[in-house]
């Protein structure tokens, strides 16, 4: 078995670990359960502040209700993500029945949601 060096990492914090493994691939899937099943166990590192550009602005009042709400261009693609998935997934599966403008439209709703307030 090979030993890997595999990188773990979210938004703000990374960590490494090695693991040993028959293929990347399966090194991949060794990582997976182990963050899954001893997340605490991982010794994370945070990165540099300077590294993280500000995604996400909320303001709100005193009772901490959100008034207005900025997300940057990747946050706003994360969060519409699953929308634009299951969109897609229509388009393909009505095109085959030749029902395709319904699932066009939604399409057409989820990319608008991915670009709201962009520009």
């Amino acid at each position: 078995m090979t030993e890997y060096r595999v990188y773990l990492r979210s938004d703000i914090q990374w960590t490494m670990r090695k693991f040993k493994a028959r293929s990347p691939k399966h090194a991949l899937k060794l990582a997976r359960r182990f963050a899954d099943e001893h997340y605490d166990d991982l010794d994370w590192d945070d990165y540099d502040p300077h590294s993280c550009p500000v995604n996400e602005i909320e303001v709100g009042d005193e009772q901490g209700n959100e008034l207005a709400v900025w997300f940057d261009d990747d946050l706003r693609l994360r969060l519409a993500a699953r929308d634009l998935l299951d969109a897609a997934e229509k388009v393909l599966a009505r095109w085959e029945r030749g029902d395709l403008a319904a699932a066009v439209r939604e399409l057409d709703a989820a990319i608008a949601k991915a670009k709201e307030g962009a520009g």
